[in-house]
């Protein structure tokens, strides 16, 4: 019995190295966001120093003036002025002389100086944060539109910039940094593209904006997922128990994080996880989807875990619940009939196999199963009646393939030529075989059907088989003999 894990499922800009704040960015995007009249601060910021106020009288003339040469004049000699105070008469630590300048930079454009002196004023006057976080998110906002923009043209490397610079000017939400990733991401940066989904869990674990909040959870799994596919099973683990903290129902994510119990070997772990899984129960959709209930192909991997585990009877719930949910489900119906072979339920081995048998009669595997159901039936004149019925098959058709389209599914099948025999032993000439092929939908009504002809096939010879079906909502297949 074979299952894979899916790979999960769906990465923003790290804050700036000591090397970038030493350069000198400047963004005509983000001084163009700026307000174009002064605003003193309202946070009861006062500048105890003449030299501060004058740098703040000549941010507002920088801000106000109407010639553009005026406007830049006003901003140096602001700069200047606010330089010399903290150099000359130890203002460096006012921080109404920090406060000036960072807005002085942000009318500028100057990021990387902004972030610098913004950061220093928040740290000596922390009443002032929501103001000084207003004036970062103006030009931050810029900056995502510009990276968005860049994005829609294709121009990915340009907008990673944009996505990184906005990261910078205001630190304090996980937008950028996930932009970033989606990026990295699509760019098959995998290893950037899940350091920056963990930084924009980082910064935003306490956020209380909903949207933020969204982007926060997606940061989370999706950093969970990466992990995960990279093998780095304890710190997967981490990640999908944090997003778990966030979203507990999420099915999806349990499931990755079992998978990195199980990769750390930690098989409890896994299996207390698994059998939540099993209880949320199977969904309509094959996978489901991320805080549904457990997607069939969830429930099938449980399965398969549980059933190398030899947790038979957990295996067999797990297995029965995708085979309610799709009863034409091939491989849900033979793991459950292997199942309860294991556990010796002969009356269920007997029913899940003669429903597996009607999917693929000619499958010899799935008539042994019938019959070995019998035997544990206590119904022996019926098991020798399939003993002598897979005695005289005369080819074993194993499906290999079975895909699906928007209004199409093709089917495909190895029909291998067996030594068939009467039950007195005499050998059967190879006669060829015509398959009625049926494709069905998630009811089990039939959508499509075609006949496929078998040829007469010596012993250990095989031919492959292939029926296309036409028509929408095809999602199983089912065989008969003409």
């Amino acid at each position: 019995m074979k299952a894979t894990i899916a790979s999960a499922i769906l990465l923003l800009p790290l804050a700036a190295t000591t090397a970038e704040s030493q350069q000198r960015v400047i963004s005509d995007r983000v001084a163009k966001s700026m307000p174009t009249t002064y605003q003193a601060p309202a946070c009861g910021l006062k500048s105890n120093h003449f030299k501060v106020s004058s740098g703040a009288t000549y941010l507002k003339t920088g801000i106000e003036a109407d010639i553009a040469d005026n406007q830049k004049r006003a901003l140096e000699s602001g700069e200047k002025v606010l330089l010399e105070a903290m150099q000359q008469n130890k203002q460096e630590t006012n921080p109404a002389a920090w406060y000036y300048l960072g807005r002085i930079y942000l009318q500028r454009g100057d990021i990387y100086g902004a972030d610098s002196a913004l950061t220093r004023a928040e740290k000596l006057a922390p009443a002032c944060a929501k103001e000084i976080d207003g004036y970062r998110r103006n030009g931050w906002v810029a900056l995502i539109k510009g990276g968005n923009g860049f994005e829609e043209q294709k121009n990915l490397d340009s907008a990673l910039v944009l996505y990184r610079q906005a990261g910078v000017m205001f630190r304090k939400s996980p937008i950028p940094y996930y932009q970033a990733a989606a990026v990295f991401n699509e760019q098959g940066a995998t290893d950037s593209a899940a350091a920056y989904y963990g930084h924009a869990v980082e910064v935003s674990a306490s956020v209380t904006d909903t949207t933020e909040q969204k982007i926060r959870n997606r940061s989370a799994f999706n950093h969970g997922a990466l992990l995960l596919n990279a093998k780095k099973h304890a710190e997967a683990a981490a990640a999908f128990e944090q997003y778990l903290k966030w979203v507990p129902n999420d099915v999806e994510a349990k499931r990755g994080l079992a998978a990195a119990y199980r990769g750390q070997g930690q098989a409890d772990k896994a299996q207390a996880l698994e059998q939540e899984i099993v209880a949320a129960g199977g969904s309509a959709v094959p996978g489901g989807a991320p805080g549904a209930g457990a997607g069939t192909a969830d429930l099938m991997n449980v399965g398969v875990n549980l059933y190398n585990d030899k947790k038979y009877a957990e295996a067999a719930e797990a297995f029965a619940k995708v085979a309610e949910t799709e009863p034409y489900n091939r491989d849900a119906l033979s793991n459950l009939s292997n199942t309860y072979l294991v556990l010796k339920n002969g009356p269920k081995l007997l029913a899940t196999a003669q429903r597996l048998s009607a999917i693929e009669p000619m499958n010899e595997n799935s008539l042994k199963l019938v019959g070995e159901g019998y035997k544990q039936a206590k119904q022996v004149d019926e098991a020798v009646k399939v003993a002598e019925k897979v005695l005289a098959l005369p080819v074993d058709v194993r499906v290999t393939d079975f895909s699906t389209g928007a209004n199409t599914a093709t089917l495909t099948a190895t029909a291998t030529g067996r030594e068939a025999q009467t039950p007195a032993g005499k050998p059967i000439q190879p006669v060829p075989v015509v398959l009625a092929v049926e494709f069905l939908d998630a009811k089990g009504a039939v959508v499509g059907s075609q006949d496929v002809q078998v040829p007469a096939l010596e012993a250990g010879k095989s031919q492959e088989l292939k029926a296309t079906g036409q028509g929408g909502g095809i999602a199983a297949w089912r065989y008969r003999q003409k």
